[in-house]
């Protein structure tokens, strides 16, 4: 019975996760960056190691639910905006917002959910829109007390 050690995670280690993942270099630059002396070697054992394989997914992680969450709602905002953008591209926009809010799609509570937001009466996309904005502003508003 072979006694498994826990290995910890050295700096370096972070650094080479850092730079592929959040400054999105290749593995091999992220290694060179890191200061690797054989850069194509480590990132092709780091990439491999299974006590860095959880940092990465982790650190992946945290990047699609910051930065990039963040980026896709600007962008849905610009193309429901923007007076150029075709009306299909406007709905599509606004049906991926509500859906990301949970007011449209499986996880909504209520029967508008399974309308195509293109068949809604403007009273109904109406009513949608002011209990997201009010979600939107209840979380706001938390998210201050949280931070003071």
């Amino acid at each position: 019975m072979g006694m498994h050690r826990k290995r910890s995670i050295t700096g370096q280690q972070r650094e080479f996760v850092r730079y592929h993942v959040a400054e999105r270099h290749n593995p091999t630059k992220a290694a060179r960056l890191a200061g690797y002396a054989y850069p194509k070697q480590a990132a092709y054992q780091l990439t491999r190691n299974p006590a860095i394989l959880p940092l990465m997914r982790e650190a992946r992680q945290t990047l699609y639910q910051g930065e990039l969450v963040n980026l896709a709602g600007c962008t849905l905002r610009q193309i429901m905006l923007d007076p150029d953008a075709p009306a299909s591209a406007k709905v599509s926009a606004a049906r991926a917002a509500l859906e990301l809010a949970g007011d449209l799609g499986k996880d909504a509570d209520t029967n508008l959910s399974s309308k195509n937001p293109a068949e809604m009466t403007p009273e109904e996309l109406g009513c949608m829109i002011d209990q997201w904005e009010t979600e939107r502003s209840q979380f706001e508003r938390e998210k201050t007390q949280a931070n003071a």
